[in-house]
């Protein structure tokens, strides 16, 4: 009897293990085919990726020849151009001293000289200011060391300008100060 159960669970191994093997030779089977058209599908993406990386290189390359062309006809534009306001003239230092035509053209000499300041004069001339009576006194007192005295402060204070202030320009800020205190 034991004899018969262990060939009976032998053979039920043996169909177990039979069972298992086809099984397991089916999934290989399926996964070879799911490989094969992954496969196919992967080969098919390389290729477009291949194409598509080639057609970037090309127009890349394109591109690359197109702003060399560009760079050529734009340097040939501006040699032409260079060429039609090239200066034509002599070395000669001393040109630079001279005056230019344009300047001899504008201004004959004899209409113009004396006639103008070259530069706008904006303070006072030195006749004016020495021709004022306060700047007389203050050199006087200063001559006879009386400016930094209270005498010489008063003497100052009480001369009157060459001519009045506007009256737009006198200040009524400190005139009732006395008048608070």
């Amino acid at each position: 009897k034991q004899w018969y159960q262990r060939r009976v669970r032998g053979e039920m191994k043996d169909e177990k293990e039979k069972e298992y093997q086809k099984r397991l030779e089916k999934m290989k089977e399926k996964e070879a085919a799911r490989k094969k058209k992954t496969l196919a599908v992967g080969k098919k993406r390389v290729d477009y990726r291949h194409d598509l990386h080639e057609k970037k290189l090309e127009e890349q390359a394109a591109a690359e020849i197109q702003k060399q062309e560009e760079e050529e006809r734009r340097k040939e534009q501006l040699d032409k151009l260079a060429a039609t306001v090239a200066i034509d003239a002599p070395y000669d230092p001393a040109r630079v001293l001279r005056d230019t035509e344009a300047s001899t053209a504008r201004m004959k000499e004899s209409d113009y000289v004396g006639k103008f300041q070259l530069f706008r004069v904006v303070g006072y001339e030195d006749s004016a200011i020495s021709g004022d009576m306060r700047v007389k006194v203050e050199k006087a007192l200063r001559n006879a060391g009386l400016m930094n005295t209270d005498y010489g402060r008063h003497i100052m204070k009480n001369i009157a300008p060459p001519m009045e202030p506007r009256k737009d320009m006198v200040s009524t800020v400190f005139k009732n100060d006395n008048q608070t205190e």
